[in-house]
C-alpha cells in the first residue's frame, strides 16, 4: 500500500517533521560526550574552589552556584505580572458608538441621495415586500 502524501500549507508543523524522541543530535553528541569525560574532574576543581580560603568571594559563591545548578537543577523563575483584561468583545460603549457613528453616515448619504435626485428629477419607488 502506497502511503498518499499530506497536504499541508506552506510553513508550520508537519506530522513526521523533525529529529525523533530519544535520538541525539549528531552535532552535539560528541562534544557533549567529551565533556562527560572531565566531570568528575571539573567538580573536584568546583569543590577545592570553595575550599580554598584565598579565594574572593565571588569566585566562591560562582563555584557554589555551578555545584548547585548541576546537582538540584536551576531554580524555576517566576515573573509577577498584573492579570491582563482580555475582552474578545470590545466595550458596549464602543459598539455603540460604532452604531451611532453609522447610523448617522446613513443618515448623511440618504439626504445627500435624495438631494440628487430632486436635482436630477428622478422618482425611485420601492416596492414593497
Amino acid at each position: 500500500m502506497i502511503p498518499t502524501p499530506i497536504k499541508s500549507k506552506r510553513g508550520g508543523r508537519r506530522p513526521g517533521a523533525g529529529r525523533k524522541k530519544n535520538v541525539p543530535n549528531k552535532l552535539t553528541f560528541q562534544l557533549k560526550q567529551a565533556a562527560a569525560e572531565y566531570g568528575e574532574e571539573a567538580l573536584i576543581t568546583l569543590v577545592s574552589l570553595i575550599r580554598n580560603e584565598e579565594m574572593p568571594p565571588n569566585v566562591t559563591l560562582g563555584a557554589c552556584k555551578e555545584i548547585l545548578d548541576r546537582g538540584f537543577g536551576k531554580p524555576a523563575v517566576t515573573i509577577d505580572t498584573p492579570p491582563l483584561n482580555i475582552n474578545v468583545f470590545p466595550a458596549k460603549e464602543v459598539l455603540d458608538a460604532i452604531y451611532e457613528t453609522a447610523l448617522a453616515q446613513a443618515a448623511e448619504r440618504d439626504r445627500m441621495l435624495t438631494g440628487r435626485r430632486e436635482r436630477l428629477g428622478i422618482l425611485i419607488e420601492h416596492d414593497q415586500l
